[in-house]
């Protein structure tokens, strides 16, 4: 099931089961313009505590869980800093985003994205939940090399074979921002830093399974709900913005009826298959 609602993250915090979530993703406001902007498109870019936000984001967190954050080199910084006594940083991944605009002339053009994953402190990686395989492809067998395998017997009888054709997840994420985007992806849909399904699919398929609960306390676009209606994940998303959450509502309801009772059908009964399985074709008109 997944939920969007209109609310505030940190009132509503207080309701919500400590353990309860899987997954955590947590795409925060930068803070590079702040509420006071004469912009009446980026008042919402405020940042909130990180120091609480972390605090509450740990107490929800299930022990094999992740807590996933976006953001560039600054805000990614100061959530470290700010977490480094309750929570352990597993992972950095890095989205690299063709389609950018230039927004400062006096400096490179920034086309990549921080993400950092946490866990929880007192529990061991290898008892986290980790799929890494999350990109499809075609089956193959692969012998062994010399570069892999040390003696030639070795490399004679060295076989590597991948069944499912899966590929395993890498540090850095080629996917589209918002202007490269597919229609059926950005209709409707004005936030400026809305995330790709196609950059959310492969974290949400690496720390998480079918049946998990994710929690998205800055909803924003949906994206994450959308993903996880796709991929078969229970979601709850709050938004505080009535603008962004009623676009939202209408983005995820659009959706639903592109891929018809049939398809939404099939990836509730068979939550194994998951977005990769069914011709989301329709979707790209």
């Amino acid at each position: 099931m997944v939920e969007l609602k209109f609310s505030d993250f940190f009132e509503e915090s207080k309701k919500l089961k400590n353990g309860r979530m899987n997954l955590i993703i947590l795409d925060i406001p930068w803070g590079i313009f702040g509420p006071n902007s004469k912009h009446p498109d980026i008042q919402w870019d405020h940042r909130p505590s990180l120091k609480k936000l972390g605090v509450i984001a740990r107490q929800l967190l299930d022990e094999h869980g992740y807590i996933t954050v976006f953001g560039d080199r600054n805000l990614i910084t100061a959530i470290g800093e700010s977490w480094s006594d309750i929570l352990t940083l597993r992972d950095e991944l890095i989205w690299v985003k063709p389609g950018n605009l230039p927004t400062n002339t006096l400096k490179p053009l920034p086309v990549h994205e921080f993400i950092h994953v946490y866990m929880r402190k007192d529990i061991r990686m290898n008892k986290c939940t980790w799929n890494p395989r999350v990109l499809p492809g075609k089956p193959y067998v692969r012998r062994g090399t010399p570069g892999s395998i040390s003696t030639r017997r070795q490399i004679k009888s060295a076989r590597h074979e991948n069944t499912t054709g899966m590929r395993h997840l890498k540090s850095v994420i080629p996917a589209p921002n918002k202007p490269a985007m597919k229609d059926w992806e950005r209709k409707g849909m004005q936030h400026p830093t809305m995330k790709p399904v196609q950059l959310l699919s492969q974290i949400i398929r690496a720390y998480s399974n079918p049946g998990d609960m994710v929690l998205d306390p800055f909803s924003g676009s949906a994206s994450t709900a959308l993903t996880c209606f796709l991929m078969v994940r229970d979601c709850v998303s709050y938004e505080n913005d009535n603008i962004w959450f009623y676009q939202s509502v209408m983005r995820l309801n659009r959706v639903k009826a592109m891929l018809g009772p049939g398809q939404v059908r099939e990836l509730l009964e068979q939550p194994e298959k998951g977005i990769d399985e069914f011709d989301l074709s329709v979707l790209y008109c």
